[in-house]
């Protein structure tokens, strides 16, 4: 009777896979002060199992769709609780620019990829259904010889406030950040938010970054900003092991 209990048990073994497609009037990267100051197609998507996930980012510019940053990112969760998670990941990222050169007498722009080897970590708290709280830090090595900056530190403290309803199908999220940016010799502080305003039975949106800088050396934008239609999707597949 064990025996035959035993063989009818069954593991479910899950895997999620989600997404959100943005089109925005001014394209932002996963750090707020680089934009690329024009309209711009951002593609995160997520392949998520028990701890392991793959977190892709592709980022294009629309004139054209040429390729403004892709990244390749992994992470696993050390630490999974009902209210704290704590993950590792690393990532491979390609930042495009253009390099001008003479070819027969006739000046040419090529697109051109940098590389960088990224290590993250992640501390997230769950205050309530609404409210958390996360700590975020990258560290970024530039792999090219020349024109590149060698090594970027970014450590942000992030509020997410969702869920806030507005009406019976109408709410909204905040999620503003207080963050510190080091790029070789230069630093600076920064504040950003960004507000998403959803329907619950609709699976496309309205999303707004802002960006404004508190004390800084890089030379960037003092204050951006941007507004973006967004569709998000998410599925999960599960398989069963007897």
């Amino acid at each position: 009777m064990l025996k035959l209990n035993a063989q009818n048990d069954e593991i479910k073994k899950h895997l999620e896979f989600s997404g959100n497609i943005n089109l925005t009037n001014n394209g932002f990267s996963f750090i707020p002060l680089f934009s690329l100051g024009k309209p711009a197609a951002t593609v995160n998507l997520s392949v998520t199992g028990k701890r392991f996930s793959f977190d892709p980012q592709l980022r294009f510019d629309l004139d054209g769709l040429k390729p403004w940053s892709l990244l390749f990112g992994w992470n696993y969760k050390l630490l999974k609780k009902k209210r704290l998670l704590l993950s590792v990941g690393t990532s491979f990222a390609y930042a495009f620019t253009k390099l001008n050169y003479t070819r027969n007498f006739e000046s040419v722009d090529i697109l051109t990829p940098q590389r960088f080897f990224i290590l993250n970590s992640l501390l997230n708290y769950k205050l309530s259904k609404k409210i958390n709280f996360t700590l975020f830090y990258i560290n970024g090595h530039g792999l090219e010889k020349r024109d590149q900056s060698d090594q970027a530190n970014f450590v942000t403290i992030r509020t997410g406030v969702n869920n806030l309803s507005l009406t019976d199908s109408i709410y909204i999220n905040f999620n503003p950040e207080i963050y510190f940016l080091q790029i070789d010799n230069n630093s600076g502080f920064y504040f950003a938010n960004t507000f998403a305003l959803k329907h619950k039975k609709i699976p496309f949106f309205i999303s707004s970054t802002l960006n404004q800088s508190i004390s800084t050396s890089i030379n960037a934008k003092p204050f951006d900003w941007n507004i973006g239609i967004n569709y998000s999707f998410r599925s999960t597949y599960s398989k069963k092991q007897n």
